[in-house]
């Protein structure tokens, strides 16, 4: 079965790392990220991206990667590297403590 998603983002590799511009229409993701990380400043700070998997050889169509947020300006979030480049990504959730935040 095949599902059509709108994607949120894209990511770009960027040297050592991985950026992930948000689409200015999803502005309220970033804005939501934002507003967690400064409840939890001492924690260590994971994102959890979902994106479109490249793999033609895998049957699935997204694939779950875990990274650590380097720093974010503007509608930019700067991660750790991911193993992807000019995929869609499709949502992007905050770790914290082992945990994901509720719905951002």
């Amino acid at each position: 079965m095949r599902i059509n998603l709108e994607p949120v983002g894209i990511i770009k590799k960027a040297g050592k790392c991985s950026e992930i511009l948000i689409y200015s229409e999803f502005e309220q993701l970033i804005k939501n990220i934002a507003t967690k990380l400064g409840k939890n400043e001492s924690s260590e700070q994971s994102l959890l991206i979902v994106h479109k998997n490249n793999d033609n050889s895998d049957i699935h169509q997204v694939q779950i990667t875990k990274t650590n947020l380097i720093d974010r300006v503007g509608n930019i979030l700067r991660v750790g590297k991911i193993d992807a480049n000019d995929d869609s990504v499709i949502d992007v959730r905050l770790e914290c403590n082992g945990l994901l935040t509720s719905e951002l």
